[in-house]
């Protein structure tokens, strides 16, 4: 059977329902939106963790790099005061060795920060933009007789 374009689809009892078109452009838009706003919040904690962690490297192959003699020269009073060329030397390989495990204890710590703040639950599936959820409605529960103490048990009960 071929299908018209611009036609619903049908849709199975219990499955979720298309919305009208000016609703689903809406909702796109405050998905898209909310999407955004968690992965700019992403980039900034990743930005903030990983700026902390790398910190003593990134200073250490800053000041190598600007103050040795092979690579930029500078006459700064902090290079010329302290340190020669060896020491230098010292800091870019010092900088170098420290960048990867540093480097893996700031992701490590990054990823923790991400499912102790349960961010990935922040996002919100394209799907929802769609289709809208139809409520189900539950069964009633029976109610326990007086003297009887039931206890609630979720999944299998094994007898």
């Amino acid at each position: 059977m071929a299908e018209v374009p611009g036609a619903q689809r049908s849709v199975l009892a219990g499955g979720p329902e298309p919305r009208d078109p000016l609703d689903c452009w809406a909702c796109a838009v405050l998905v898209t939106a909310q999407n955004l706003l968690v992965a700019v919040f992403n980039l900034l904690l990743l930005a903030l963790v990983l700026g902390t962690i790398l910190l003593p490297a990134v200073t250490m192959l800053g000041f190598g790099f600007l103050c040795h003699s092979q690579f930029l020269r500078s006459q700064a009073p902090p290079c010329t005061a302290h340190l020669r060329d060896p020491g230098f030397t010292a800091l870019l390989v010092t900088g170098f060795l420290l960048l990867v495990p540093l480097l893996v204890l700031a992701l490590a710590t990054y990823r923790r920060l991400c499912l102790r703040l349960r961010l990935a639950d922040c996002l919100v599936p394209y799907s929802r933009a769609l289709y809208r959820r139809r409520h189900i409605p539950q069964p009633k529960q029976i109610p326990a007789s007086p003297g009887s103490r039931a206890v609630p048990t979720p999944g299998k009960v094994w007898v």
